[in-house]
């Protein structure tokens, strides 16, 4: 996980590269190529030696990647069946994709790419030309900002630090499963994927046994990494399933959890998961915040969304933790709530609309909220969140299972959850009914006792400290 800042032309990106230090502490370059300026900052995960630093030249193609291949072997394949002989300089997953997109293209490469990642690239072969793509379901964050010439970024705060005003005019979000060819004459997009939601015939007992096979493989996908990996337990069953399957390859897991009321549930049936998968529980006390806690929570996830504002704080004590004891990796259960439409909100809104379709665009709103909310405050202290529920596979199986395989009543929206992981989690997990993160842990309840309108408050600051109006 990394900070990526680009521009057409020629410029000084060194002041974007520092304030997006926290993204990448561990090296950092600008470089001018074929008429784009690349600036990069790493957080050194695979192949973490100095070999794999950023931005990285394959031949005529030089990138500047934020993220995760987990499929990088198979890409490493691909390459050599295009490029006989190639022989490669290191382990790790940068230059499988700037070999990828500099042999194959990005319309072959793309497309193949299982993972999370914003990349920029320059190709001598087309000077003048910035080309980014982001991941199919948005897990990283991209900004554009268009304003001439057009340039792009991990954070906004990056823009500001160009001299760049952002406003709610001249910047937007890279789409997810798309990359462009960006030029003086204007921008060329192509999707490169485009998220199908195909009814298969199912029941709630074949569901969950695809289920529970399909999240054990994407976890084993996401181990990837030569630095120590932990994993978060928020006392539901989304992080509980994740850490039950880490926990068949790292038996000697560390998992975190917040604490803010000591006779929670969610912090009880923490304690009980770990208990039954047997492994240390760390517990991070998560203060009640001041009004100057939450307007740092703004500037960091760059969003005025209450929900995301109130999460992002106790995401933010449990990530300073993590670093503080080593980590530079964790699990998140993000994306679960989305492929079983289990929020209170889509019961109702389901009434009237598609199934398969009402879960496939809400997954696709998370690109603008959950995703960089996790992104953004665990990589303010330099760790990276990685999001098995959001693997390809286990994707295009969720969305076609019929919702009678999926939910068993209004009471329990994620039985095929609950039934994949009955017996090997704490009763007491598998059974409780959904509660928000924020309601659970007591935070929403205390922030009304700190600010009489948080929504007004959140909106004001994102005002004033990211779109820098008075």
């Amino acid at each position: 996980m990394c900070g990526v800042a680009a521009i057409l032309g020629k410029a000084n990106l060194a002041l974007a590269a520092a304030r997006l230090s926290h993204r990448g502490p561990d090296a950092a370059a600008v470089v001018t190529v074929a008429g784009v300026t690349l600036a990069h900052t790493r957080l050194a995960i695979q192949d973490p030696g100095g070999r794999s630093d950023q931005p990285f030249r394959d031949g005529p193609v030089t990138i500047a990647y934020n993220g995760e291949i987990y499929n990088s072997a198979d890409l490493r394949l691909a390459v050599e069946r295009a490029d006989p002989g190639r022989e490669w300089k290191t382990t790790g997953d940068t230059e499988v994709l700037a070999a990828a997109l500099n042999v194959l293209g990005p319309d072959t490469a793309l497309p193949m790419v299982n993972g999370m990642f914003a990349v920029a690239w320059a190709d001598e072969r087309r000077p003048g030309v910035l080309h980014v793509a982001r991941d199919r379901h948005g897990e990283i964050p991209f900004h554009l900002h268009l304003a001439q010439p057009v340039a792009v970024a991990s954070e906004l705060k990056a823009f500001t630090a160009m001299g760049r005003p952002v406003t709610e005019n001249s910047v937007a979000d890279v789409p997810a499963g798309c990359w462009a060819a960006i030029s003086r004459k204007g921008i060329a997009w192509t999707r490169y994927h485009k998220q199908g939601c195909a009814p298969a015939a199912s029941t709630l007992a074949k569901a969950s046994a695809a289920l529970k096979s399909s999240l054990a493989r994407a976890v084993r996908r996401r181990l990837i990494s030569d630095v120590p990996v932990c994993s978060l337990l928020s006392g539901g069953i989304d992080s509980a399933a994740i850490t039950y399957e880490l926990v068949q390859h790292r038996p000697g897991l560390v998992a975190y959890t917040a604490r803010l009321d000591p006779k929670s549930r969610d912090l009880r049936c923490a304690r009980e998961t770990a208990e039954q998968l047997g492994i240390e529980l760390v517990e991070v006390d998560i203060p009640v915040p001041t009004a100057s806690d939450l307007a740092r929570v703004v500037s960091v996830i760059e969003m005025p969304y209450k929900a995301q504002v109130e999460i992002g704080w106790a995401c933010l004590r449990l990530a300073d933790a993590m670093r503080g004891d080593g980590f530079k990796v964790t699990y998140s259960g993000e994306g679960s709530d989305e492929l079983w439409a289990s929020y209170g909100f889509a019961y109702h809104a389901l009434q009237t609309t598609d199934w398969h379709v009402y879960r496939r665009d809400l997954m696709a709103t998370q690109a603008r909220k959950n995703f960089p909310r996790v992104n953004k405050t665990f990589m303010a202290s330099s760790v990276e969140g990685r999001l098995p529920f959001c693997d390809p596979d286990l994707v295009d199986l969720a969305l076609s299972l019929p919702r009678h395989a999926v939910a068993d009543g209004k009471a329990h929206p994620k039985a095929v959850l609950q039934h994949a992981y009955a017996g090997l989690l704490p009763d007491s997990v598998v059974r409780r009914p959904k509660v928000a993160f924020q309601d659970g842990l007591g935070l929403k309840t205390a922030i009304t006792q700190v600010l009489h309108d948080p929504g007004r408050f959140y909106r004001a600051e994102y005002r004033r400290v990211v779109r820098s109006e008075p």
